[in-house]
């Protein structure tokens, strides 16, 4: 018995992004070196720091506008498309990105001389416990929770409906606590 072929995978784009990638570590490396070797360990944490709160914060804004268009055309397909590339994104990258940002953090502080007790400081790693609490506490549940609604209920079932809007809302109050820690991070109020 033949099993039918699976369709050809295009993995064009593969060396392209390889190539990519490596360009901009090596021009980020020598960026960091330029920096002067005293302040090269503090410039590396810091460039990752920012790189990955960009990952983690410009993607979550991202899925949290396309979750409010979602809902505002009101398409039940679109909503739960959403939520599922959230709960998708949300533990194998903003996961991750959150933990690389708080590490990097952690060592930017070990390399410098802030102290610990700053507010900014101390607002920083609140916000991003809650954040991340509220990631790993409510909205990956809840994102399984709408998996297994779409498949028991279908897309367009009032329960599905509900806990989708229920996830969307969650994830806009997540963000806008993330775009707060951002600004506390940048301004460093009562420094």
């Amino acid at each position: 018995m033949d099993t039918p072929a699976s369709p050809p995978q295009d993995r064009s784009a593969g060396p392209v992004t390889a190539i990519a990638g490596g360009v901009v570590l090596v021009v980020g490396i020598l960026f960091i070196s330029q920096a002067g070797w005293a302040t090269a360990w503090y410039s590396a944490f810091k460039a990752i720091h920012v790189l990955a709160a960009i990952i983690w914060i410009g993607g979550g804004a991202l899925l949290t506008i396309l979750g409010a268009i979602a809902v505002r055309k009101n398409d039940p397909v679109d909503m739960v498309t959403v939520a599922r590339q959230a709960a998708m994104v949300g533990e194998k990258i903003f996961a991750p990105a959150g933990i690389v940002v708080v590490a990097m953090g952690v060592a930017m502080m070990a390399n410098a001389d802030f102290g610990w007790g700053q507010f900014w400081i101390i607002a920083g790693l609140v916000g991003y416990a809650i954040t991340f609490t509220t990631g790993v506490g409510v909205l990956a549940p809840l994102a399984r929770k709408v998996v297994a609604s779409t498949e028991a209920n279908g897309v367009e079932h009032p329960e599905t409906i509900a806990l989708v809007k229920r996830i969307l809302l969650i994830a806009r109050l997540d963000i806008a606590l993330l775009f707060l820690v951002v600004v506390d991070m940048v301004v460093k109020p009562f420094a």
